[in-house]
């Protein structure tokens, strides 16, 4: 009733029912800025938990109610506090403004005209100093205080673009493997779908400046790693293809002329380009480049039309940053240096002062912040627990758009091709991106934020490994018994490979790169296979030594190692392909001995995160890779002779964020869940 929401929302009962016993609601004050504090105590105390904490009877809480009811009558009377004058004067005066009192102290002492113009022009002059010291003091960040709304309330939103003059929103809905384009009346509420729901993957969306195209970049059916740049009218028109082969999100200019994006790969794998392009014709030019190992995501124009703003991955020794690119000379001023934080999505504010973008820890979740120029001094927006997932402000500034997402996932142990039976292991903290069998038969657990696990499925015996290095995770078994996994290192901002023995112990790292992960034993157990921040396939000797590149080809998947150890499967493609194959490399570094087009469409939850999991079979006839099948992720095998593939599992919702065979073949462990995200508006309130 204060807020216009419910604490607790889900898609299912089920789905609410758990919120309510485990999940703590989002403070009141979120969703309505005018909730007393005392009544957002009041509804805390509803919501307790503890049943010994919570109202014992209804009588309490209309106490409180009654109480909060008499300290905030506007009717009640409160003691006013006379100024100076009045005080010195020893007369009892309403409270007024320091002006209004001071005028009307001179006429109650009758000191003339004269002391009352004196009087007069003083206050005029405190006014006037007043006046300029507000305009010459340092201007403070935006959206210090803000409301908060949501826009949808489907739970499947991903990305989300609001019109310049804040009218209209432009979403994404992702249902399965199926995403849709939806365009909302913001005024209204009213929905309509521009792009009805096919298998691609949306990357990311603008309105023109004028608001009456909207713009969006997008895969085809069967390949997420190549994506295009599609122009529509606002009110519905023919679809124009811009550009084929664009992997971010696009910035126009001041003018709405030109454009800028990011393309990856493209004529040499591992490096980036920004270009610059014409809306109107095919004119383009690459104004910067380098390593992917740089890049991190999304480009913005500045207002006044001079530079582009593109942020950094791991600049030098710190974690993230942001280069200003000049757009005639291509010349760049790194402004941000952050030792705790990467940054993405930036966008503008329409007065230049500064960038609103979303900062993510690592192994944390992205907030909101505000970003000031040129300064570089990075403000915190957002302070809660959610994690944002896209960023857009409307020409008024005081008006964002963005995606609030919450991720839940699971970790079952089923029979192989039995998935009505199966055991889910309850994990604290964090939920689990990734696990993985050891040879005895135990788990390996890395959760979302940095951690690993050791479970026994039988026992359910839970034991923490690597506690002492920071942000562990990918953790995997090597045949012989050693754990290869990711950490952060301690001297630098950098995630490297190690090995450790069976129980954690004797830990060594093994790589030195920017940011290695994913690592993955050879059969042999000689051989860590991972890949590196350019997007390629590496490996390292099990006990160090220099690592070794895969040439010529990008990876878009965990790798995974034949079990004869000859062969290496990725998931690439080549430059000028449009569709994304199965990659069999041989792991002595020859070239690809052969390339696969994938049975069954692999667009899922996983692959659009680009780490999505594929599995040698445990006799290597095949490839196990997560397919779509209806609202559900499922297992799909696909057999290397050519032999008609199978389905393995039959799961009626949720996706698949990962899984591993037992080394016997007989049992799936697999990670399950859904996601909850929703466009939420927040609006300034400070205009």
């Amino acid at each position: 009733m204060a807020t216009g929401q419910l604490p607790f929302q889900g898609e299912s009962t089920a789905v609410i029912f758990k919120a309510i016993l485990d999940s703590t609601p989002p403070p009141a004050i979120r969703f309505n800025r005018d909730v007393p504090p005392k009544l957002e105590d009041i509804i805390n105390k509803a919501l307790e938990k503890d049943r010994n904490l919570r109202y014992q009877s209804a009588a309490d809480m209309r106490t409180d109610l009654q109480r909060l009811k008499r300290d905030s009558d506007s009717s009640r009377q409160v003691p006013a506090i006379a100024d100076v004058a009045s005080l010195e004067s020893g007369l009892h005066l309403p409270a007024q403004s320091s002006g209004s009192s001071a005028v009307v102290a001179a006429r109650q002492h009758k000191l003339g005209l004269g002391i009352g113009t004196v009087i007069a022009i003083l206050v005029v002059a405190a006014a006037s100093y007043g006046v300029y010291a507000l305009l010459s003091r340092t201007r403070p960040a935006p959206f210090q205080n803000f409301t908060v709304s949501k826009a949808t309330l489907t739970g499947r939103a991903t990305l989300v673009a609001i019109s310049p003059d804040a009218k209209y929103l432009l979403y994404v809905e992702n249902d399965g493997s199926q995403q849709s384009l939806w365009l909302q009346n913001i005024p209204t509420k009213s929905n309509t779908q521009v792009l009805a729901p096919a298998q691609v993957d949306y990357l990311g969306m603008r309105f023109s400046q004028d608001g009456n195209y909207l713009y969006f970049v997008r895969s085809e059916a069967g390949s997420s790693s190549l994506h295009y740049l599609y122009r529509a009218p606002v009110l519905g028109g023919t679809l124009q293809k811009l550009v084929t082969d664009i992997d971010s999100n696009i910035s126009f200019s001041p003018d709405g002329k030109r454009f800028a994006y990011i393309v990856a790969n493209n004529p040499k794998p591992g490096e980036y380009r920004v270009i610059v392009r014409s809306v109107e014709g095919n004119e383009e030019k690459t104004i910067a480049s380098g390593p992917l190992s740089e890049v991190q995501s999304d480009v913005a124009w500045a207002p006044d039309g001079k530079s582009i703003v593109m942020p950094l991955s791991q600049p030098g020794d710190a974690l993230g940053g942001m280069d200003a690119i000049n757009v005639e000379s291509g010349k760049r001023n790194r402004f941000v240096i952050s030792k705790d934080l990467f940054f993405s999505r930036q966008v503008w504010l329409p007065d230049g002062s500064g960038l609103l973008a979303l900062a993510q820890p690592f192994g944390g979740q992205g907030q909101i912040v505000h970003i000031s120029y040129p300064s570089g001094k990075v403000s915190p927006v957002s302070r809660d627990t959610n994690a944002y997932m896209d960023l857009s402000v409307a020409n008024d500034g005081h008006t964002i758009a963005t995606v609030e997402r919450q991720l839940l996932n699971e970790a079952y142990v089923v029979a192989d091709a039995a998935s009505s039976q199966s055991r889910k292991f309850a994990m604290d903290g964090a939920p689990n991106y990734e696990l993985g069998w050891t040879q005895s038969g135990q788990l390996l657990l890395s959760a979302i934020g940095g951690g690993v696990t050791l479970l026994s499925p039988d026992s359910g015996t839970k034991t923490p490994l690597f506690s002492q290095l920071r942000v562990p995770g990918f953790a995997r078994s090597c045949p012989d018994g050693h754990l290869v996994f990711a950490a952060a290192t301690e001297s630098k901002i950098e995630s490297h490979i190690f090995r450790a023995d069976a129980d954690g112990a004797n830990v060594k790292e093994l790589t030195h790169g920017k940011f290695d992960f994913m690592p993955v034993c050879s059969a042999d157990s000689k051989t860590v296979l991972f890949a590196d921040a350019d997007s390629k396939a590496a490996k390292v000797d099990i006990e160090g030594g220099a690592s070794q590149e895969f040439p010529d080809y990008a990876n878009f998947s965990r790798m995974t190692v034949s079990p004869d150890g000859k062969l290496l499967a990725i998931v690439t493609n080549r430059v000028g392909e449009t569709k994304e194959k199965m990659a069999l490399l041989s792991v002595n570094f020859s070239q690809p001995i052969r390339l696969l087009e994938f049975e069954r469409s692999r667009v899922g939850y996983a692959s659009m995160l680009g780490d999505s999991p594929i599995l040698f079979k445990r006799d290597g006839s095949g490839i196990i890779y997560p397919i779509r099948v209806g609202q559900a992720d499922n297992l799909w095998l696909q057999y290397l002779d050519g032999s008609p593939g199978k389905q393995l599992t039959d799961f009626k919702s949720e996706f698949i964020r990962d899984f591993d065979y037992s080394y016997d073949g007989k049992q799936l462990a697999i990670i399950r869940g859904h996601r909850e995200s929703d466009v939420v508006l927040m609006r300034d309130s400070e205009k």
